[in-house]
């Protein structure tokens, strides 16, 4: 049932993290820069500050430096999980392993890593959804969750799980002489 191809690959290791660990350098440089900016205010001070208003400088950084140090937190806590998923596509099937925090946050089943026959694959859908993100100002997000049904499951997978996840459901959708569906909702 599986047409051609060879193997493919899709998870967060190599050149598809690349956006990832470039907003990571991006944001420990600004770490980098309000740290220096910090000590500088309370160490170095010169003559035209006063203590009211070295106080204050510092307080300010800090407020700057707060998010940006709880993003970076959270965007290597995300990586560490893409880094242990993955989906492989080859002649024999799909192997898949889905799992982490984050995927659980979007009540999102997890996967352990198992071999989907093609045999079994029935089809492959996409629905965007809507999701929220929980922080202390939380915001709503679409994103395309991506889900190969078998007989007795269904494996849900998005680019925040996998990179290249749009990739992926088409790659998987041909093998099986398929295009990807849309979901009804």
């Amino acid at each position: 049932m599986a047409q051609g191809g060879g193997t493919m690959v899709f998870s967060g290791k190599g050149m598809a993290m690349a956006p990832y660990y470039a907003v990571a350098a991006l944001l420990w440089l600004l770490l980098a820069v309000l740290s220096f900016s910090l000590v500088t205010i309370v160490f170095f001070p010169g003559r035209e500050l006063t203590a009211m208003e070295r106080v204050a400088s510092a307080a300010v950084v800090l407020l700057l430096a707060t998010p940006a140090a709880m993003q970076l937190f959270s965007l290597h806590s995300r990586m560490r999980e893409m880094r242990a998923n993955f989906l492989v596509v080859d002649e024999s099937g799909v192997r898949v392993r889905l799992a982490g925090v984050h995927r659980g946050s979007k009540v999102l089943p997890e996967i352990q890593e198992t071999l989907v026959r093609w045999s079994e694959v029935t089809s492959v859908s996409r629905e965007r959804r809507k999701f929220t993100y929980r922080s202390r100002i939380p915001f709503s997000y679409p994103l395309d969750v991506y889900t190969m049904v078998t007989a007795g499951a269904a494996i849900p997978f998005t680019k925040e799980c996998i990179p290249g996840a749009k990739r992926a459901a088409r790659e998987i959708a041909a093998r099986i002489g398929q295009e990807v569906r849309r979901a009804a909702g």
